[in-house]
């Protein structure tokens, strides 16, 4: 294994680790649940993000669709004047919040070189 090869495998770690902060610290917060979930693991290519599936969806958008029940007859939320039953709802979609690539783009290249330099 070369000397650069050895740095990098002992960096791996840190590296995740202080992704894995820059992410936490970026993401949106509305009841908790992404930012509490996100995960940044060593792997063997190199480091894995993990997070809650509609982690996704926050961070592409999504288009306008429908929303319908699944298993009852309506859905059942809160709306501006308290508690709303809907068959189906026009949800007009979502803007992406590209926290992740934003993250990746404009704080790896410094976390790396600074781990490597250590």
């Amino acid at each position: 294994m070369s000397e650069i090869e050895e740095r990098l495998s002992r960096a791996i770690p840190r590296i995740a680790r202080r992704m894995q902060n820059e992410l936490v610290l970026a993401s949106p917060v509305n009841t908790g649940r992404l930012r509490n979930s996100i995960k940044v693991v060593p792997s063997e290519n190199g480091i894995t993000i993990w997070m809650v599936d509609y982690g996704l969806f926050v961070e592409f958008g999504t288009p306008p669709h429908i929303i319908e029940p699944n298993s009852k007859k309506s859905l059942k939320f809160k709306g501006k004047g308290g508690q709303v039953f809907a068959k189906k709802v026009n949800h007009p979609g979502t803007r992406p919040n590209p926290f992740i690539r934003n993250t990746i783009q404009n704080k790896l290249r410094a976390i790396i070189a600074e781990e490597l330099s250590k």
